[in-house]
């Protein structure tokens, strides 16, 4: 329960915070399930208006409302070199309960006013390489003036020579209105090389703070 009270009160924090900065708004999502909830921050960001270099970030914390040594996190932190238009390079740095990797990848990005597109493989840096791929897909149509559907797909597929290791997919369904979304929410896991599926249904608010 300490490290739930700790995400709540992080989210809550950022999420009343009115500070304006002219810098790209950072995304924070709370989703709170009947099995578990998440807190799930990431952007990227050139590093200027015109270059091609820029960094990647994503911390995404799961926290059990029973069962503590079920708490997971990972954490990335990626610098992005952009090849041709939408398509990068990118190398860093993942860590999580499992240790610290160095790691490598592709990016493939498209981000319009009404819809998002990432695919992103990646391979972990390591003697027995893990391999992962991230997927996101979003699209926001306008509803009225003052309202936006909103909805997002990501899915994580992490795998080494053995088979499957983790995979899931998260299902958001909601509106937007005055720049925050919210609505339900569905997530899916798999772990192991013979998974089976567990479900985590919920809600979930988003925020773009700074």
């Amino acid at each position: 329960m300490k490290l739930f009270k700790m995400v709540c009160t992080v989210f809550i924090l950022f999420f009343m915070t009115g500070i304006s900065v002219n810098a790209q708004p950072i995304p924070v999502e709370l989703m709170m399930g009947d099995k578990y909830g998440t807190v799930n921050l990431a952007f990227s960001r050139n590093f200027s208006q015109t270059s091609k270099l820029g960094f990647f970030h994503m911390n995404t914390i799961q926290f059990d409302y029973k069962d503590e040594t079920e708490n997971s996190f990972i954490l990335q932190d990626l610098a992005y070199y952009e090849v041709i238009k939408n398509l990068r390079i990118a190398g860093g740095a993942v860590y999580s309960k499992g240790g610290f990797n160095p790691t490598a990848g592709l990016q493939y990005v498209f981000s319009g006013e009404k819809f998002l597109f990432l695919f992103a493989p990646r391979v972990n840096i390591e003697s027995d390489p893990s391999f992962d791929i991230m997927t996101i897909i979003q699209f926001k149509p306008q509803i009225n003036d003052k309202v936006k559907l909103y909805t997002r797909f990501q899915a994580l597929n992490l795998f080494n020579s053995d088979g499957n290791i983790k995979s899931y997919q998260w299902l958001r369904l909601g509106l937007e209105v005055k720049g925050v979304q919210f609505g339900l929410a569905a997530d899916f896991d798999e772990f192991g090389p013979n998974p089976s599926v567990e479900s985590n249904f919920g809600v979930f608010i988003r925020k773009e703070i700074f």
